[in-house]
């Protein structure tokens, strides 16, 4: 039998990026298995779900802590019933190798691990390239990802796990598998502007949480210029394996001895330069 597999994400006011994650989780695991927790959104993008599942909670400041320790519990509790439980941020897309695997099915009826870490990518706008297009696939408008140890989260599970604030560590050992999390968080200049000038505003539990979710307009626009200036290397397999994604996640996890609890790994790791995404990836956006 195949194994039941539920995919959870959280979102406040996402009328962008939830249509996406619905998307790709959609096929991956189907609507109806899809779990959107709903933190007072009122801008209407949590109304129309396409059969997938919400669960309204009232709206309060934003509180990693409190967010991460709810998440754990929700998903536990639906391990009743399913087999796995994803969580991904909704600007985070988990893709199972194509080339291993036929869908993300496959990849958990193999895995030994309770607990899959995902190998973790930002996906970049670039100069020259136009601004997205959301109707249209994402692979065919964006191509470079650098290696980010920040998105290296655990976030596939069959037993419970008490996830750390941002998800990036659990109370569970490392194991990687061919599992791709790409960040959305910098795939287009002008979407993300606009969700930095939502979390900019928003009330927070903790005045000192999260600073770069609140920059200013000149700090994050600067970034893309920095990521515009790094050298962009000809990768052609992306295999765990293999060079370079077995150099990197080997330094990642060689700064362990650095890492600040819950947080296995420095999560200020990074590789600077940027190599392109391989086409059996960028088929797999939605």
């Amino acid at each position: 039998m195949s194994p039941r597999i539920a995919a959870v994400t959280m979102v406040y006011n996402e009328p962008e990026f939830l249509p996406l994650w619905l998307r790709h989780y959609g096929r991956l695991v189907g609507p109806a298995h899809c779990h959107v927790i709903d933190h007072g959104s009122d801008d209407g993008s949590t109304t129309l779900l396409g059969g997938a599942n919400r669960l309204r909670l009232p709206r309060s400041p934003q509180d990693d802590a409190r967010r991460a320790r709810f998440v754990s519990r929700f998903c536990a509790g639906l391990l009743e019933w399913y087999d796995w439980v994803l969580y991904s941020d909704v600007d985070e897309l988990l893709i199972p190798d194509p080339r291993l695997y036929p869908d993300l099915a496959a990849l958990c009826a193999r895995v030994q691990a309770d607990v899959v870490s995902a190998v973790g990518f930002n996906l970049h706008h670039l100069p020259g390239e136009p601004a997205l297009d959301l109707s249209r696939p994402l692979g065919g408008q964006r191509r470079w990802v650098r290696f980010t140890g920040a998105m290296c989260k655990p976030l596939l599970i069959r037993r419970a796990v008490n996830w750390a604030p941002g998800f990036h560590g659990a109370d569970a050992a490392v194991a990687f598998a061919p599992l791709y999390l790409i960040h959305l968080r910098w795939f287009d200049r002008d979407l993300g502007l606009k969700r930095l000038a939502k979390t900019r505003v928003m009330p927070w539990a903790d005045d000192e949480a999260a600073p770069w979710q609140r920059a200013p307009d000149e700090a994050f626009e600067a970034l893309f210029s920095v990521f515009a200036t790094m050298p962009r290397e000809d990768v052609v397999d992306f295999s765990l394996g293999a060079p370079p994604i077995a150099e990197a996640l080997a330094a990642l996890q060689a700064t362990g001895v650095v890492g600040r609890a819950p947080y296995p790994f420095d999560l200020d790791f990074n590789i600077d330069a940027l190599w392109p995404l391989p086409p059996r990836l960028r088929r797999a956006l939605p």
